[in-house]
């Protein structure tokens, strides 16, 4: 339980207060990502914001809000298609918001990227919003900040949310989880379609895209990806774009638009994205909460004990998770 003062630091955390909002308030960049960064840092203050947040998603939301994942291969030009598409989101009046999930610093846990470096910044756009995740190590892909901060980012009322993972792999798969609607990025050169095959992304996105289609090889690797989806019961659209000439990006967002509109379910329920996200995040905690026991019992040497009890057979197998996870899980 929270107290009082928690769930309005809460509900303040997460109002805007500077520059539009959906909602005509005011919206504060800072504000949210203080608010994230207490999410990364988890706790009952974490728990009020979220709480916070899924009260106001709860009382209303536009129902053309999209989030949407965007995943491929390194090098594919992610970062820049976000930002091609966020520019030409802006120039129709839409609020973009970008969580780019970068890997964690071993030693500090802070994303190592960081949006500076991914994206550029536009610090006088009240309508955009940048925030780099740490991964945290986490085994189910996305972290448990990306799937908490996807929440409150949606709560702020942005008509159209990216968020980027760390490159592709079975791990992105976690997306699918989160978004409204999965972007698979592919470039030119050739082979990154078929480890995508390999690892199941072909299968999660509901939108594929050739970036850097001013580059030789572009319409071929287009071509591989559709020959090798002609099979697939619902094969997911091949288009091509460059953001580096912006060519093809105006056709994508309308793509985006299309087949996130096509996947809404009933409109009397929450968006079934949004049931997505809230599940995501419970089971992200759960996992963070079980992490934390597990690190809790190496350091004390109660893990170390424990598997020299059962190699000298001193006890068995048997009920050994229980008494490591201790009471309470």
């Amino acid at each position: 339980m929270h107290d009082g003062a928690d769930a309005v630091a809460a509900a303040d955390a997460v109002t805007p207060s500077d520059g539009p909002s959906s909602s005509g308030e005011r919206f504060d960049a800072r504000r949210l990502a203080q608010a994230i960064s207490a999410v990364e840092r988890g706790g009952s203050e974490a728990d009020a914001l979220i709480a916070a947040a899924l009260a106001r998603l709860a009382a209303g939301a536009s129902a053309s809000q999209r989030v949407v994942g965007v995943t491929g291969a390194p090098g594919a030009g992610k970062s820049s298609l976000i930002a091609a598409l966020s520019d030409v989101a802006r120039a129709a009046g839409r609020r973009v918001a970008i969580l780019a999930v970068d890997p964690s610093s071993a030693i500090t846990g802070g994303a190592l990227l960081g949006d500076r470096v991914r994206i550029d910044e536009r610090p006088d756009d009240p309508g955009r919003f940048m925030r780099s995740i740490a991964t945290r190590g986490s085994g189910r892909a996305l972290s448990h900040t990306a799937a908490a901060a996807s929440l409150l980012v949606e709560a702020e009322g942005f008509d159209l949310i990216f968020i980027e993972t760390v490159g592709a792999g079975q791990a992105d798969l976690g997306i699918a989880r989160l978004a409204d609607l999965v972007l698979l990025v592919e470039g030119p050169e050739g082979g990154d379609e078929v480890q995508a095959m390999k690892a199941g992304l072909l299968e999660s996105a509901q939108l594929i895209v050739v970036n850097k289609s001013d580059r030789p090889g572009a319409d071929r690797a287009a071509e591989r990806l559709r020959s090798g989806l002609s099979l697939a019961a619902a094969a997911p659209p091949v288009l091509l774009a460059s953001a580096a000439e912006s060519r093809g990006i105006a056709e994508l967002l309308a793509a985006i638009d299309a087949a996130a509109a096509a996947r809404a379910a009933d409109t009397s329920a929450p968006p079934a994205g949004r049931l997505r996200r809230v599940a995501a995040h419970l089971v992200a905690a759960a996992e963070a909460r079980l992490a934390s026991r597990l690190e809790g019992a190496e350091s004390s040497g109660a893990l170390a004990a424990l598997a020299a009890a059962i190699a000298a057979g001193e006890r068995p197998l048997e009920g050994a998770i229980d008494d490591l996870l201790g009471p309470g899980r």
